[in-house]
């Protein structure tokens, strides 16, 4: 594919490689609502008891939790090894994660899994995006990093469509070949230009860009990384002057607030309970595990076309108009479940597959994938690790927070007024972005900071 002379093709090759571990990540997701549904209603599943309602909500919850710790190993690792092999180690945890899966016998086996997967999962999200930015033209950064939570996506439906029919163990093996050939083919894709420069090693740098662009002459490029890696060649206390910057602190914040508005967009929640709300819905006109799967399917179109849309409209755009999409899907799913008590939902059968519909294509063409670029995007090189780690670790603590109370929450307020609470935060979340989210399609990273640094001084 070419444009402005420019070729792609050996970028998007990486990032379909890369691909392949957020494939596995997003069967982790897609394992889920299955798996704990089967583990709630039958006697046994592949040798394991019946699990009770705090076992359920642990299994959903230590994922997030191994997060917390991945995210730090994972910030360490961009500093030390790099990204490249920072995400080729992460499969080694999700290879024994889902080997523990294969060999379960009771639900301690689940938890050690959950935690194993996790913990790669915390290492993938904190050096996926950073990795694709250094490899990648400005004019595909965006859609290279939502391509890859695309993947995610296609997991999460191909781990929905396959849990109904196959057993527990059938899908583990799946998953560990899947793992495998990740391990086998990454290692044979260029480091970034970027970490060569880093290591001081500008014969191998030229050399990668050589191979990413697809050109001889990469002088200039290799010039303007040798200036950005420049400015991160900083001492600890540096460093921290920086971070307390107005700008670093800005940016920090409003990464801390869109996790705060995904915990109450409830991704997690929805993720991880949604053949189990869909029954407590009384849908009839069609069959838990069916409409799953289509929400999956939907999830997949709509993240596809998000990856053509966010370097055309923004990721401003579709940030905001995913927010909106959710909180209409969560109001209307509250007002549902009103109707619900008072024994009045002949006529509304249908909502909670609209919402459900509604509410997975809106997440996944915008707060499920573009925060994800912003913060490959916004932090300078020297801060860009800590940003990360921030910033994926906040995400599994919310995660994990959000799916391990929502039983707890739901029994004591009902699933009405949980949604509409839901519903409040995520609302508020359209004008945040609206004000105060920079826009950042089609600019280099360096432009990107050139432009921070003025705003910051005016």
């Amino acid at each position: 594919m070419r444009a402005d002379n420019k070729v792609f093709w050996s970028q998007r090759l990486a990032s379909s490689t890369v691909s392949i571990v957020l494939l596995i990540i997003g069967l982790c997701n897609g394992w889920s609502s299955p798996y704990l549904a089967k583990l709630s209603m039958f006697d046994t599943v592949d040798g394991i008891p019946k699990a009770t309602d705090d076992e359920l909500s642990w299994v959903a919850s230590l994922m997030n939790m191994g997060r917390i710790f991945g995210s730090v190993v994972g910030g360490v690792a961009q500093d030390t090894i790099g990204r490249k092999m920072g995400l080729f180690f992460s499969g080694l945890p999700m290879l024994s994660g889902w080997i523990c899966v294969a060999v379960a016998t009771n639900v301690k086996w689940l938890y050690a899994a959950r935690i194993l997967c996790g913990f790669s999962m915390g290492i993938v999200w904190t050096t996926m995006s950073h990795y694709l930015a250094e490899i990648a033209d400005p004019q595909i950064r965006g859609s290279l990093v939502l391509w890859n939570a695309t993947s995610q996506l296609v997991g999460v439906f191909v781990g929905n469509l396959m849990g109904p029919y196959i057993s527990m163990k059938l899908f583990a093996y799946i998953s560990i070949f899947a793992t495998i050939m990740f391990l086998v083919l990454f290692p044979l894709i260029p480091d970034s230009p970027h970490r060569h420069v880093t290591m001081g090693n500008l014969e191998k740098a030229e050399e990668s860009l050589k191979w990413f662009r697809r050109k001889q002459d990469v002088k200039q490029e290799l010039n303007e990384i040798k200036d950005y890696i420049s400015k991160s060649d900083v001492s600890l206390k540096e460093r921290f002057a920086e971070f307390r910057q107005r700008q670093s602190l800005r940016n920090f914040g409003l990464m801390f607030l869109t996790n705060v508005f995904i915990y109450f967009g409830a991704y997690n929640v929805i993720n991880n309970y949604m053949e189990i709300i869909i029954t407590a819905s009384k849908v009839t006109i069609i069959a838990p595990s069916t409409l799953v799967t289509i929400n999956g399917f939907f999830a997949i179109i709509s993240g596809l076309l998000a990856t053509f849309l966010v370097d055309r409209f923004g990721r401003r755009f579709l940030m905001i108009t995913s927010s909106l999409g959710m909180a209409l899907s969560l109001t209307s799913l509250g007002i549902h479940f009103i109707f619900l008590k008072n024994d009045s939902t002949a006529t509304l059968n249908w909502l909670p597959c609209i919402c459900f519909l509604i509410y997975t294509v809106s997440y996944s063409a915008g707060m499920g994938c573009v925060p994800n670029i912003l913060v490959s995007e916004l932090f300078p090189p020297n801060l860009k690790s800590l940003a990360s780690l921030m910033f994926s670790a906040t995400a599994a603590l919310f995660s994990s927070l959000s799916t391990v109370t929502f039983l707890p929450l739901q029994n004591l307020v009902g699933p009405s007024y949980l949604y509409l609470f839901y519903s409040t935060g995520i609302y508020t979340s359209t004008l945040y972005y609206w004000f105060f989210l920079p826009e950042t399609k089609g600019q280099s990273l360096q432009s990107i900071q050139m432009k921070q640094k003025k705003k910051a001084e005016n």
